[in-house]
C-alpha cells in the first residue's frame, strides 16, 4: 500500500488514535456487524413489521413477547400490554388509501387493589403465615430461593377496591399516546364514566393525560349511575334482573379442585424439610396466587415475591380460573343468550357514532372488564366451541382475558375513510382484531366496511333491541 494513502488513511483516523490504538481488522469487524444489523432493520421495515408499527396509542415497552412472561398470563387482573394480533397474520395500522376520521374508545379501569371477597383469602393466607411465624422464621433446612422471603415474614398490605399508583400511570400515559396517535380527533367532548370510585379516578387521568392539567375545564366528565335503574351500556348488567356476579361459580369450583391439589402438594413437599409440619391448604394457595397478581397490581411487575413461587404451567392453570370466571359473568357462559343482549347496548352505541357523519370525531367512555366482554360477546367475538371446567385448558382459545380486558384495557374503534368507502376497524388495546367473525368480509387488517358491519345479523339484533323488549325479558327476566 502506497505512502500516500497511509498517511490519508492515519489522517481520517487520527480522532480516533488519539482514545487507543485499534487494529485493522476490529474496525472492519465492527463495520461488517454494523451493516448487518442495518440491513436486518432495513428487511423488518420491508416486510412491514418494524418497530414502527407498535400498535396506535401504546408505549413501546409493553409489546408482547414470544418468551413466557407471568404477568401477561394474569387474566383480568393481568397489568396492561399489547398482545399479538388477532390473528396475528393480520397486518396493524391502517389500510392503505384510508385515514381514520372517528373513534369511539372504550377503556376499562386501571390496577385496582383486590375486591374484599378477594383480599379476604389473600388474608387468610397472611393469618396463617403471622400464627405460625415461629416455625416460618426458622428453617430446618436450606430453602429455596423463591421461599427465602418467609423467613423475614409477610404481611398482606393491600387496600379494597381503589385505584392503585400503576393504574394511575396506566390511564395518563394511555391519554398521552392517544392525543399524540389521532391529534386530527382532538374533540373537546363529554367523557361518560361508570360511577364508580376507580372509573371515575380513571377517567380523570386519563383526561389530564390527554387534555392536560386543566382537562377538568376543557372537557365535561358525565357520570353514569352505577344502580338497577339506570339503562346503560357502561354497566348493562346493572338493570337485567338474572344476573348476579355468582354466575359461572360452579364452573371455577369445578376447576380448583382439579388444578389447586396438586399444586399445594407440591408446595408442601418443597417446603417440607426447612418447614417440617408446613400445611399450606387450598385456600392459602389460592391466596398466594391472588396475593401475585394484586402486589403486582398494587406495586408494579416484580414487586411480589408471591409470583416467583408457582412454576408456568400453574400459572397457565391459574389464567384458565380467570378466563372461566370472566366467561361465566360477562361472556359466553351466561345463560339464554344473556351476554349477546347485555352486549347489544355497547355494539349499538358504537355503530350509531360511526354511521355520522356529522357531531364529534371522538368518543370517549369508561367502564369495566365487563363492558368490553359483553360487546365482544354480542359481535361473536374471542369464541371457543368448548370451554371445558375440568380441561384440558387449550392453550389456543380464543377466549383469554389477559389479552382482552386487563387492567387499563382499551376497545377503539375506527371508522376508516377510505378510497372505496367507509370502513370500521377494532384495535383492541392496540393490536388489531378481525372483525370477520361478525359476519362481514374483512381485509388483512381485520376492517370491514361499515355498511356491511352494520348489516350483519349480529349488528342489526344490537340496533334492533330495547331495553325491556321481549328479548331483554327473556334474557333478563
Amino acid at each position: 500500500m502506497g505512502s500516500g494513502k497511509k498517511d490519508c488513511r492515519e489522517n481520517e483516523y487520527s480522532n480516533i488514535r488519539a482514545l487507543g490504538r485499534y487494529h485493522n481488522d476490529r474496525r472492519w469487524f465492527l463495520a461488517f456487524a454494523l451493516s448487518l444489523v442495518s440491513l436486518i432493520l432495513l428487511s423488518l421495515q420491508f416486510w412491514n413489521i418494524s418497530s414502527t408499527i407498535i400498535p396506535s396509542a401504546i408505549p413501546p415497552s409493553t409489546i408482547f413477547h414470544d418468551a413466557f412472561d407471568l404477568y401477561k398470563h394474569l387474566g383480568h387482573l393481568t397489568p396492561y400490554f399489547v398482545p399479538p394480533n388477532t390473528p396475528q397474520s393480520l397486518l396493524s395500522g391502517t389500510p392503505r388509501g384510508c385515514a381514520v376520521s372517528k373513534a369511539f374508545l372504550i377503556h376499562r379501569h386501571g390496577s385496582r387493589y383486590p375486591h374484599p371477597d378477594e383480599l379476604a383469602v389473600v388474608q387468610d393466607l397472611a393469618d396463617y403465615i403471622h400464627n405460625n411465624s415461629a416455625l416460618f422464621s426458622n428453617p430446618q433446612d436450606q430453602l429455596p430461593d423463591a421461599w427465602s422471603f418467609l423467613i423475614g415474614g409477610w404481611n398482606n398490605t393491600l387496600g379494597t377496591d381503589d385505584l392503585t399508583a400503576p393504574g394511575r400511570k396506566q390511564l395518563f400515559d394511555h391519554g398521552v399516546s392517544l392525543r399524540l396517535e389521532y391529534p386530527n380527533l382532538y374533540t373537546e367532548t363529554d367523557v361518560l364514566a361508570g360511577d364508580e370510585d376507580r372509573v371515575v379516578e380513571s377517567a380523570r387521568w386519563f383526561m389530564d393525560g390527554y387534555y392536560g392539567r386543566n382537562s377538568n375545564s376543557t372537557a365535561n366528565l358525565n357520570l353514569v349511575a352505577e344502580n338497577d335503574d339506570t339503562v346503560s351500556w357502561i354497566t348493562p348488567h346493572q338493570t337485567c334482573s338474572r344476573w348476579d356476579s355468582r354466575l359461572g361459580e360452579d364452573l371455577l369450583l369445578e376447576w380448583r379442585s382439579v388444578y389447586l391439589p396438586p399444586i399445594t402438594r407440591r408446595i408442601n413437599d418443597t417446603l417440607s424439610k426447612a418447614y417440617p409440619g408446613v400445611n399450606f391448604t387450598e385456600a392459602h394457595v389460592h391466596g398466594m396466587l391472588y396475593a401475585c397478581a394484586y402486589e403486582t397490581a398494587a406495586y408494579g411487575v416484580g414487586s411480589s415475591p408471591w409470583c416467583l413461587v408457582f412454576e408456568p404451567e400453574e400459572i397457565l392453570k391459574r389464567e384458565y380460573e380467570y378466563d372461566l370466571q370472566m366467561r361465566g359473568f360477562a361472556g359466553y357462559g351466561l345463560p339464554d343468550g344473556m351476554g349477546p343482549v347485555l352486549g347489544s347496548l355497547l355494539v349499538s352505541n358504537v355503530t350509531s357514532f360511526l354511521q355520522k357523519d356529522a357531531g364529534p370525531k371522538l368518543s370517549l367512555g369508561f367502564g369495566h372488564d365487563k363492558t368490553i366482554a359483553l360487546g365482544l360477546t354480542a359481535l361473536g367475538l374471542a369464541s371457543d366451541e368448548s370451554y371445558p371446567p375440568t380441561g384440558p385448558v387449550d392453550p389456543n382459545r380464543a377466549w383469554r382475558a389477559a389479552k382482552l380486558m386487563p387492567f387499563a384495557a382499551s376497545m377503539l374503534w375506527r371508522r376508516l375513510d377510505c378510497d372505496e368507502g367507509a370502513r370500521i376497524q377494532l384495535i383492541l388495546n392496540g393490536a388489531s382484531f378481525d372483525l370477520a367473525p361478525t359476519g362481514c368480509e374483512s381485509d388483512e387488517y381485520g376492517s370491514c366496511a361499515l355498511k356491511d358491519f352494520s348489516n350483519t345479523t349480529r349488528v342489526q339484533a344490537a340496533l334492533n333491541l330495547t331495553h325491556g323488549d321481549s328479548r331483554w325479558k327473556s334474557a333478563c327476566h
